[in-house]
């Protein structure tokens, strides 16, 4: 690789907040009352990256509310991608 080459525009950082890492435990829950165990591995004031503990990614809904364990917090959120056994959530915040 030359040394004059341009990064590609994939390694620049779009997002309009920063993301701060974490290890927070949390769960996905749905409105029939299911939980499926999580860790949050970054969050923003807009949204999180999810990594779900064991093969619950692919069956979790679009939309549920995302409980942060220790401290009893609660966000609802949408999924706006997915990946394995992470996922990237928007915090639908009341306007």
């Amino acid at each position: 690789m030359s040394r004059n080459a341009k990064l590609s525009s994939r390694s620049v950082e779009r997002r309009g907040t920063t993301r701060q890492p974490t290890a927070l435990l949390a769960f996905a829950l749905h409105p029939d009352g299911t939980r499926f165990p999580c860790q949050v591995r970054n969050i923003s004031d807009r949204g999180a990256m999810l990594e779900f503990l064991g093969s619950h990614a692919p069956v979790v809904e679009n939309a549920f509310d995302l409980v942060l364990t220790d401290a009893k917090v609660r966000y609802a959120v949408k999924v706006v991608w997915r990946k394995e056994k992470t996922a990237g959530v928007l915090f639908c915040l009341e306007e």
